[in-house]
């Protein structure tokens, strides 16, 4: 982020600075997902990778340009806004603490995630400044928390169809196809490892690269497989496209493979070519992965009852390579196709056409984890800061000496009502989170925050390791507690 933190905030911050109560020597602020409309907990994550870019020293070439800027949008730069910016400047850092919830928990709607307070009495009013940057953290844990739902998803559904050994497909069956499909480099980045955080399956190479730098992340962080797009199909032309599907058995001997089938006759992929292409698959140390890439998926992948009987397009992708390579019968009652090949789909998935998916294959007597499924833009960047509801509120301040509890309770709007006072979160023997207002300072140093940041610095830092880690045991204690 080549960007100055100076510029990071809405346009009404630029005064705020100067709009405060005379003699305001602290503001004491927290931030929390306030919304249960789509999701009923968050998987917090992404605060650290926000973090470093308030690392960055504030230099007089900051202050000038935030001078610069403030004019062309608001026309002056008032004596007061003028005084406390170029004080931040010669302090050169952020006099910030922020206390954050260990990255990887999973915390129901309405909980504190982080709180944040001054630590110079000069300088109460950059709390408020810092909250539309600090607030971009609802993108990291609102993807992290879909992706979340998407594995609940996959994962109920193996659990009722596959074996045990096909459990460990589950980290792949959501693929992350969403790099096309974000508005720049830093969503795709931010987005595609909040997308990790629970499976492993992508195609965003940013959100690696972003794992690792931000969280010292070390492999496994995401993986993919050489895979075929309809150019390299079209290249061999339609009387030849069997030859495509030769080269890239030639070329990848071992390991898994995916092929793009309906750049012409998807059912003629899997009838003719499967047949003709069977012994080179079978002799492979690896899998053959078909992906169909357009039509109506649930049609596609099980079967159209429209379709006429006996047809490759009734039978559907999955039975049509359960006839040609076969299947073994679980002990669940399920069938799992040969090891050899299975399938992929990745075009206008989401979540409840997935379901969809999922529940037919069951009902069809197949085992979920023949399939994979890939996901594009949705997953990374259908989202908003409305989903879950989040906000920062100022819930404490310090003026003239005086300690007073700031709250906000909109009549219009109950939902919207805030805690007051300091605040800390807990949590009790059976896994329930519980914040708690009001409390005396001394207690709010206690509880599960912890101080990441401190003037300019990082203080903590948690690995990609640790915060999946935590995501697992806390889903699985979640999971617990609902039984």
């Amino acid at each position: 982020m080549n960007q100055n933190p100076l510029l990071a905030t809405d346009v009404y911050k630029l005064g705020h600075m100067e709009f405060y109560p005379e003699g305001t020597t602290s503001i004491y602020s927290y931030l929390t997902a306030r919304s249960t409309k789509k999701y009923d907990a968050a998987l917090w994550f992404g605060l650290q990778a926000h973090l470093h870019f308030l690392t960055k020293p504030i230099t007089q070439d900051m202050v000038e340009e935030f001078f610069e800027y403030r004019r062309l949008i608001l026309g002056t730069v008032p004596k007061g806004v003028e005084e406390k910016i170029r004080a931040l400047g010669k302090l050169g850092y952020w006099p910030i603490s922020i206390k954050a919830l260990p990255e990887g928990s999973i915390v129901p709607s309405r909980n504190v995630l982080m709180t944040m307070t001054n630590t110079h009495p000069d300088f109460a009013w950059c709390v408020g400044f810092l909250e539309s940057y600090l607030l971009k953290v609802w993108n990291t844990t609102t993807v992290a928390t879909s992706s979340l739902g998407f594995k609940r998803l996959f994962a109920k559904y193996a659990e009722e169809t596959a074996s045990e050994a096909a459990l460990g497909m589950v980290p792949f069956q959501v693929h992350d196809f969403g790099y096309r499909g974000c508005s720049s480099e830093e969503t795709a980045a931010l987005s595609g490892m909040a997308h990790l955080v629970s499976f492993l399956g992508t195609d965003t190479v940013t959100a690696v690269k972003a794992a690792r730098e931000f969280y010292k992340a070390t492999p496994p962080i995401g993986l993919s497989v050489p895979a075929t797009e309809h150019s390299v199909m079209c290249a061999y032309g339609r009387e030849n496209e069997i030859e495509a599907f030769r080269t890239m058995l030639r070329q990848n001997p071992t390991g898994i493979a995916s092929i793009v089938s309906d750049t012409y006759d998807l059912w003629n992929v899997l009838t003719k070519f499967a047949r003709e292409l069977k012994p080179e698959i079978l002799a492979r140390d690896g899998k053959v992965v078909f992906r169909p890439d357009s039509g109506e998926p649930k049609k596609i992948l099980c079967g159209d009852e429209a379709a006429p009987e006996g047809s490759p397009a009734r039978r559907g992708a999955i039975r049509l390579l359960d006839e040609t390579f076969g299947s073994t019968v679980n002990a669940k009652g399920y069938k799992e196709l040969n090891p050899k090949v299975g399938l992929i789909y990745g075009d206008g998935m989401y979540y409840s056409r997935i379901a969809d998916i999922l529940g037919t294959l069951k009902v069809m007597g197949y085992a979920t984890t023949n399939l994979v499924i890939g996901v594009g833009g949705i997953l990374l960047q259908q989202h908003n800061r409305d989903d879950m509801g989040f906000a920062i509120k100022a819930t404490h301040a310090t003026v003239h000496g005086e300690e007073r509890e700031l709250f906000k309770d909109p009549v219009t709007d109950t939902g919207k009502r805030s805690h007051k006072g300091f605040m800390r979160i807990d949590r009790l023997p059976g896994g329930e989170y519980v914040t708690t207002d009001r409390v005396s300072a001394e207690k709010e140093k206690g509880g599960l925050l912890v101080e990441v940041y401190r003037d300019g610095k990082i203080l903590k830092e948690w690995t990609f390791e640790e915060v999946r880690a935590r995501a697992r045991q806390e889903e699985l204690e979640r999971r617990a507690m609902i039984s």
